[in-house]
This record gives C-alpha cells, structure tokens and sequence, in this order.
C-alpha cells in the first residue's frame, strides 16, 4: 500500500474507527494499526470522537438466528474464552447492531470532509427521518464548495419527484430543486449559500414536476431534518 499523507492516514483512521472498510482496505489498515502506534492513537480517537453520534440511535436488536449464521460462518467462540475476548466480542456485536443506522450519514461526511479551519465549521451533516423518526437519508454539506451530497433519492412515486427545501431561522422553505432518481449530489446556488446556517431544516416533500419550480410546497414534507456544523 502507498504510504498515505497525514490527512489521507487521519480519514483511513476514521474508516477504520467506524468499519467502513472491507476486504484488502481493512487488511492493510490493520497491519498500519498494528505497526504503527500513533496510527493506532488515532483510531482511538477517531472512536471517542464519534462516539456521541450513537446516542441518538436506538439500539436494534438482531434476530439470535443471525448470530447463530455468524457463528457458523467463522466458527464457534470456544466456551472457556477469556474475560477479555468476551469483553471484545461484547464491544463488535454492539457497533454491529449500531452501525447499520449511522453508516450512511457518517460515510457521506467522510467523503466531503475537507480541512476544517478552528472557530469556521466547514461541513454541515443532517440525517433526514420520516414520521416515525426512522433516518431515511443522509446529507452533507460542504460549506466551503457549496455542494451537497445525498446519501439516495429513490423516494419519488410515478407521478410525483422529490423536492428538497432549505428552511433557515425566518421559517420560510426555499426550494433546492427537485432532485432525480439516485441524484448523489447537487451545487448550491450563492443565493442559496446563505440559508444553510446551523440548525436550519431540510426538508422534502413530493411535488408535481410539471409545475416546477416551486414558491413553497404544496404538502406535509415526508422527511425532514436540522443540519448540525460539525
């Protein structure tokens, strides 16, 4: 594997941290996080870092029957394993049971992460949730280019498209367009820059692409969220 630049080596401790990687990636990433400690370090606090982003989750409980699959897969855990192989264990199947309602967002933000200046937050992160409060889709925002990234738009119906609406402090939705199936990232007009302040809402709803654009939405949005600057 080249040998990664600082910020390249910060984001692959990042991947790490989460789980993101697979296959060779995650091999090669190991072996670093093995013979490198300050690799290592920064895995730990890649983990402490996100950490509090887990809160917010509620805790899905697997089917046993999967953790049987698992262990038919890779074996079973020996019965006399010792107190700190069970503690590891314990610890993997908790992140696995966590992971899957975070990924989406969390990647998304690592891929548009640039370097953050102190005191000027350059990435704004929203998790979209519908009416039961279930996160549907992951957004990022890029401050620093203007350019937001999606984690999937495949909610529109036969007659109806997405529409995705700003909603800054003043409570006034401004529509961002309407966004095509599979759209993975849209650029954000100067105009537009200015709405996407901290805490502001996203929001989309299903409109009538005949009669686009839009001066506000013609129905209850079906997914909404507040951006945090991170």
């Amino acid at each position: 594997m080249t040998e990664p630049t600082p910020p390249e080596r910060d984001l692959l401790a990042a991947e790490l941290a989460l789980g993101l990687l697979d296959g060779t990636e995650r091999a090669e990433a190991l072996r670093l996080c093995l013979s490198d400690p300050a690799f290592a370090r920064a895995v730990d606090a890649w983990s402490i870092r996100l950490s509090p982003l887990l809160d917010g989750v509620p805790p899905v409980v697997a089917p046993e029957r999967a953790w049987h699959a698992v262990a038919a897969r890779i074996g079973a855990v020996p019965q006399l394993a010792n107190d700190a192989t069970v503690l590891q264990l314990r610890h993997w199947r908790r992140g696995a049971l966590l992971l899957g309602a975070i990924a989406a967002c969390l990647a998304l933000f690592l891929v548009v992460r640039p370097a953050k200046i102190p005191g000027s937050p350059s990435v704004g992160v929203s998790q979209l949730a519908d009416a039961s409060g279930a996160a549907i889709l992951g957004v990022a925002y890029d401050r620093q280019h203007g350019t937001l990234r999606l984690s999937q738009t495949s909610i529109g119906t036969a007659t109806k498209m997405p529409e995705l609406w700003i909603i800054p402090s003043d409570g006034k939705p401004r529509s961002l367009g309407l966004l095509a199936q599979d759209t993975k990232s849209i650029h954000v007009s100067r105009e537009m820059q200015i709405f996407f302040e901290n805490g502001a809402t996203l929001a989309i709803t299903l409109e009538d692409p005949g009669t686009a654009p839009h001066e506000a939405p013609s129905s209850t949005p079906i997914l909404t969220g507040k951006i945090t600057d991170i």
